[in-house]
């Protein structure tokens, strides 16, 4: 099993990049529909963020199962980074589900866009109150919570402290 040690690794390389790059069109999707705060506009970010949710989640699943089979690979269950790492991971997630999908949800509602749960309807919002519902330092939260569960996961797994 050791000998699959740098496959697994390069499973979860991949995963993080596709992981990456399609979370960065939902962050990018969440500055831009506050800066245009025009419904169609918005509801285009939400599309394009949407799209992305699918390869965002391929690309978690393929981080997942990279990490989990070269941690078992390389028998590194008992290392304190690894424990870490899954910890820090899973309090990312959570946090980011837990701040994102209550907003995004209320926002898909105000542009009449299917939410989850929800089918599509009319506007619920008028401008004023999209754009009231967009001025919000949600982004920034989001954006600082993934940011930072990323520095320290990449500080766990290159310095593997412990």
């Amino acid at each position: 099993m050791a000998s699959l040690y740098p496959w697994f690794v390069f499973v979860h390389l991949i995963g993080l990049v596709i992981f990456a790059v399609s979370h960065g069109v939902s962050m990018f999707a969440a500055f831009r529909m506050r800066a245009v705060a025009q419904p169609q506009a918005v509801q285009g970010a939400l599309d394009a963020s949407s799209m992305a949710m699918g390869p965002m989640y391929i690309g978690l699943l393929l981080l997942a199962v990279g990490g989990l089979g070269a941690a078992a690979a390389g028998n590194l269950w008992t290392q304190p980074w690894i424990i870490a790492s899954i910890v820090v991971l899973v309090l990312v997630v959570g946090a980011m589900y837990g701040v994102a999908t209550p907003y995004y949800r209320r926002v898909r509602e105000a542009v009449g866009i299917e939410a989850p749960g929800k089918p599509p309807g009319p506007p619920t919002a008028t401008q004023e109150e999209l754009a009231a519902l967009l001025d919000t330092k949600r982004p920034e939260i989001l954006l600082a919570i993934g940011t930072v569960g990323m520095l320290v996961l990449v500080w766990l797994m290159v310095l593997k402290p412990g």
